[in-house]
């Protein structure tokens, strides 16, 4: 479980989060949603230690040692255990020197393992992530959109993390290959009961997937509720105006059924 507690985040003499309140549950999806400029980013990032927080505290139990692990403010951490992230631009976040393997292997940097465990790791994450063995030569310039997303994911999941931080990993890419790798994570995420952060301007994607919806706006936190009741009953008077502004563009539509819907890739495509 993860739960965040009071979290406060200043720069420059600026609050940038203000009493960021909420728990995260073995298996859940909790999606983060918001317009821009109001600290979806600086949440993920204060975090994992990349921005300090000015208050609160963050109290993670989902390592692997079993160890519920406190950080508060004055600590210097980078990192949660077993945790991986992804990442919005997969262009940027691939080196496009570096061949795919060795891109998704990255992600075993803290490992012990041997170089033949080391490969069948990287044929079981591309396996999860429905790309063909293929495509471990080339290197990122020579992948579609998608397919590097999906390199990025299974780069986060070679290390077999018990929970992955999204940040908007579907925004750069087109309406169709957006429902095939949103099932794809889903399937993940049912598969291993991981634990997901998940940053989205996409409320169709979060009304369909997630357990729970943290509604920032400002830095501060508007709602936190259970997806079903955010939906159908807001806490916030801004809450409902997302709600209702995604319905008339007809965004709240979910994906259902995306396995007949949404043809699963060949291997390679």
């Amino acid at each position: 479980m993860l739960t965040v507690k009071s979290l406060c985040v200043d720069a420059h003499e600026t609050r940038l989060l203000d009493d960021i309140n909420f728990n995260l549950g073995s298996g859940e999806c909790l999606c983060i949603i918001g317009e821009s400029g109001s600290g979806k980013t600086t949440l993920l990032k204060s975090l994992q230690g990349m921005m300090p927080m000015a208050e609160g505290s963050i109290h993670h139990g989902l390592s692997d040692d079993g160890v519920e692990h406190i950080y508060q403010p004055g600590q210097n951490y980078l990192g949660l255990p077993g945790v991986s992230w992804v990442m919005q631009n997969p262009t940027a976040a691939l080196n496009p020197h570096q061949r795919v393997g060795d891109a998704i292997l990255e992600g075993l940097y803290s490992a012990r393992l041997s170089k033949s465990e080391q490969q069948t790791r990287l044929r079981s994450a591309l396996q999860e992530v429905e790309l063909s063995e293929e495509l471990i030569t080339r290197k990122p310039p020579q992948l579609s959109l998608g397919q590097a997303q999906r390199v990025c994911i299974a780069r986060a999941l070679i290390s077999r993390p018990n929970m992955i931080i999204f940040d908007e990993p579907l925004s750069a890419l087109d309406a169709v290959v957006q429902k095939q790798i949103a099932r794809v994570i889903d399937d993940i995420r049912q598969a291993h009961g991981l634990s997901y952060l998940f940053v989205t301007h996409d409320l169709g994607f979060a009304r369909a997937y997630a357990d729970q919806i943290l509604l920032l706006r400002n830095g501060k936190m508007e709602a936190c509720q259970r997806a079903d009741d955010f939906f159908a009953n807001p806490a916030s008077a801004y809450g409902a105006e997302l709600i209702d502004a995604a319905a008339i563009l007809g965004a709240l539509e979910q994906p259902a059924e995306l396995s007949e819907e949404i043809p699963r890739l060949e291997a390679g495509q």
